[in-house]
């Protein structure tokens, strides 16, 4: 089996491993290599690092460009392996795999088609997610779904615990698979219903406007922990909320401490409020929420506000 694996962030990691263990005869192509970190270093993507590892060749080319085009036609693959790549493919790609060019979505499409499909299904609020392998088309996230398995989401679940979820569960998929896959005998199915669609995450999406439901806001905070976090301002000075647990009946101004104690901060919310057990001081590492009250000594009537109005 001969595989172009195409993937860029972390979460792209464990397919590429996937693949390594069934064949080494793998090219990879990833995104070029970024400034990252507070280091401001050129810094490569983790598959490039994990690739590298793995002793395979690796390219960072832009996939529309004719030398990448070569390179893929060249190497004459089975089988093209795509999770989180960050490029739209041509079709002059899609068709060199003489199998399937597969790609791994988290979601059971048509439902959350895009980037985002992980948190859009937590900022929803959402009981249940999956993942589909589908067959790549020219259009977004539209081609034949192949396999496909759902999974319960609890309210304990943020991005970081879904996403472990939903690559575990497609991991399975695949193993469970892969002699079809081999083979070629994978049954398609055209995708069915509506599609939905996801929107990227804004930079306003990051705040917490203790205005809104608290409900909505604690979903926001399932669904952008810890990347790209949410954020509020306490005594002037930014501060990263990482954990929180939902309040149903609470009182209090909107924004208003209404108890501290070691187990949390509780702030009031439109119906309800939000208990915050984990933050993240500008310039500080993350800490539980007794170690912030031991630091900082918030008391019941201070303020988190926002610098954003947006529910």
């Amino acid at each position: 089996m001969k595989i172009i694996f195409m993937g860029s962030p972390e979460i792209s990691v464990p397919f590429l491993n996937f693949c390594a263990e069934k064949t080494d005869e793998i090219i990879v192509f990833t995104q070029k290599d970024k400034i990252r970190g507070r280091g401001k270093k050129l810094e490569p993507t983790p598959v490039k690092k994990r690739a590298l590892e793995l002793g395979l060749e690796v390219h960072t080319l832009w996939s529309k460009s004719e030398k990448a085009f070569e390179i893929m036609k060249n190497f004459a693959s089975d089988l093209l392996f795509v999770v989180a790549y960050g490029q739209i493919l041509p079709k002059r790609i899609l068709d060199i795999p003489k199998l399937y060019p597969l790609n791994v979505h988290f979601s059971l499409l048509p439902k959350y088609r895009g980037s985002t499909p992980v948190n859009t299904a937590l900022l929803n609020g959402d009981a249940v997610s999956g993942t589909s392998v589908m067959v790549m088309d020219e259009e977004l996230d539209s081609g034949d779904v192949v396999l496909s398995a759902d999974c319960a989401v609890s309210e304990n679940d943020n991005a970081t615990s879904l996403f472990e979820k939903l690559t575990n569960l497609s991991l399975e998929l695949l193993e469970k698979n892969w002699e079809k896959i081999e083979k070629g005998t994978l049954e398609r199915v055209p995708q069915q219903g509506e599609p939905v669609f996801t929107n990227m995450i804004q930079k306003s999406d990051m705040w917490l406007d203790f205005r809104c439901d608290a409900r909505v806001l604690f979903n926001k905070i399932r669904a952008l922990t810890y990347e790209p976090g949410v954020r509020a301002i306490f005594r002037g000075n930014i501060i990263g909320i990482e954990k929180a647990e939902f309040v149903k009946n609470c009182g209090g101004n909107p924004g208003e401490i209404v108890e501290v104690s070691k187990s949390g901060i509780v702030v009031a919310c439109k119906n309800g409020g939000i208990k915050i057990t984990e933050l993240k001081p500008a310039g500080k590492n993350s800490m539980k929420a007794a170690e912030f009250i031991n630091g900082y000594k918030p008391v019941q009537g201070e303020i988190f506000s926002s610098n954003n109005e947006n529910c």
